[in-house]
């Protein structure tokens, strides 16, 4: 493993994040060293997947680890863009699964 790896953490664990840290985990340039999910089974499982990945059910705790470059946020769309936000004003870089933001108000949205 080259010290040139991306290191990325992951925020969810649901519906598409198992395909997304396993893809993650997959690929030579990136390191997975954690997950977040407020679901205890999901990080078991996780866990269970990727040994010697760090969970965690708090996602400040990865925004707060210098070590870690990059995240990949996979949580339910109405989340996304504050996730984003927080993860992009740490200095990480961020994927964010789609949608990236859902407005709720289409009023002003002109096609």
């Amino acid at each position: 493993m080259s010290s040139n790896n991306l290191v990325l953490a992951q925020i969810g664990c649901g519906y598409w994040g198992p395909n997304l840290l396993r893809n993650f985990s997959e690929a030579e340039e990136c390191r997975v060293v954690a997950c977040c999910d407020p679901d205890p089974e999901r990080l078991a499982h996780a866990r269970l997947k990727h040994p010697g990945l760090e969970t965690t059910d708090d996602y400040q705790c990865i925004l707060g680890n210098r070590d870690i470059h990059a995240v990949a946020i996979a949580t339910p769309a109405h989340t996304h863009y504050e996730l984003a936000k927080r993860a992009l004003e740490a200095g990480k870089h961020v994927l964010v699964e789609k949608p990236m933001a859902v407005c709720d108000d289409r009023s002003h949205v002109r096609l």
